[in-house]
């Protein structure tokens, strides 16, 4: 049964996530030539401080709500579901508006510290909001298993986003303001698009409901600390590379990290079909099934280190002739990025076990205990290795991240984990 099921549904869904992310990624990938020699690197510094920017408000506009509102529809038949999706987008509007008299107050602050301009800061609330919606929209499609309507969606975007890109930046010449200002057009015109969906599929019932209210802020405020950890790993080390070397580096890095993102692609397309089969898979408790499902998980872990050995041996013999001679030196970062890259496949393949049993509060604890070790970490290594420590400390940071969160999804979800599969099943029985 694990076998025809494996072949008919998981292996069918996620390849056609993983061919729908192929095309969603193949677009900016194919672009970078392009940008690569219309912007500079100190441009490219710019739109990764706004990247880390939106990263940090991101949580907070969100409220982790596409998590609570996934998790929610697979009990629909038990509540209303359009009432909760409803109570969800009222949060989510909500915190967009406090957001942004956060930053109004403290634009000069913001500012300062992370060398962004200030009058483009309204850009940041904007961006979140709407892709927060998107994001929604897509994990509805992902939990009623239509990955060729998520495919489609998502490389819409895609391909508008960095189409108007293109012409702001080289027809226009706007530099790394059309970058920006294409991403808050797009996301603006697919959020809308996102309502129009919820709408259609008649999933807005506008009656407020506490207990709702209370149920996904419940889920969803946890999650900000473990969030604001995804934060620190992708954020910390441009902040210090900014301030310790300058936005060129920076720019340089963060190109560097956009390659090795094919990892995470392959990651994310898996785990999109991943989910939904996972969740059906425990609730029959089977031990025979579990066994498999982490002997296939372990497959699936050393794959991901394979490939990032692979992609560090051979991407920087043709990563000079594709980028140009301004972004010769990023060589240097693919080969930690590519591994940090491949231990949060770890993290991909045991978390899920915490979200479904609506442990989160153990994401937190993961959050903080990684948080407190990267900052320093990521400073340190700067220190003595230049902009290259960043990259090492991202391995080492996502490592631990990883094995803590391993750590966790084995005490909340009784699994075989030990090698020894017959003992190990012994041992559930017991």
């Amino acid at each position: 049964m694990f076998k025809i099921d494996l072949k008919s549904a998981l292996i069918k869904s996620a390849s056609i996530y993983t061919f729908a992310n192929i095309l969603n990624a193949s677009v900016p990938f194919l672009l970078l030539p392009v940008l690569t020699r219309y912007l500079s690197p100190l441009d490219y510094g710019i739109l990764a401080t706004f990247q880390v920017l939106v990263g940090l408000f991101s949580p907070i506009v969100g409220l982790n709500m596409n998590g609570a509102v996934t998790r929610q529809y697979y009990e629909r038949d038990n509540i209303n579901f359009s009432e909760y999706l409803t109570n969800s987008l009222l949060l989510v509007i909500s915190s967009a508006i406090i957001s942004s008299l956060l930053i109004f107050i403290f634009s000069r602050q913001i500012s300062g510290v992370s060398e962004f301009p200030e009058n483009w800061l309204w850009s940041i609330v904007v961006v979140n909001f709407f892709q927060i919606i998107i994001s929604i929209t897509l994990s509805l499609w992902q939990v009623k298993s239509k990955p060729i309507l998520y495919g489609v969606f998502q490389n819409l975007q895609t391909v508008f986003n960095f189409g108007l890109s293109i012409l702001l930046i080289i027809v226009f010449g706007m530099n790394w303001q059309g970058r920006i200002y294409a991403q808050v057009v797009v996301t603006f015109i697919f959020g809308i698009a996102g309502f129009y969906v919820f709408y259609r599929n008649n999933l807005l019932k506008l009656k407020f409901n506490k207990e709702y209210i209370r149920h996904a802020l419940k889920f969803g405020l946890p999650l900000i600390p473990y969030t604001f950890t995804g934060w620190v790993m992708l954020s910390t080390d441009r902040i210090f590379i900014n301030k310790m070397i300058g936005l060129s580096a920076t720019g340089l890095y963060s190109v560097a990290y956009q390659i090795t993102l094919i990892i995470g692609l392959i990651q994310v397309s898996f785990n999109n079909a991943w989910i939904p089969w996972l969740y059906e898979k425990l609730k029959e408790n089977n031990l025979n099934v579990k066994s498999k499902i982490v002997k296939f998980s372990y497959i699936y872990v050393v794959l991901n280190f394979v490939f990032a050995f692979i992609l560090s041996t051979f991407s920087p013999w043709f990563l000079k002739f594709f980028l140009g001679p301004r972004f010769q030196g990023i060589g240097i970062f693919i080969f930690w990025l590519a591994l940090a890259q491949a231990a949060n496949g770890i993290h991909y393949i045991t978390v899920n076990y915490i979200f479904y049993h609506n442990k989160n509060e153990y994401l937190t604890v993961e959050a903080v205990i990684v948080a407190l070790i990267h900052i320093p970490l990521t400073f340190i290594l700067i220190h003595f290795n230049q902009a290259v420590g960043a990259a090492q400390a991202m391995f080492l940071s996502s490592l631990l991240s990883a094995l803590i969160t391993f750590y966790f999804a084995a005490k909340v979800q009784k699994m075989p984990w030990l090698l020894n599969f017959r003992y190990g099943i012994h041992k559930l029985t017991n």
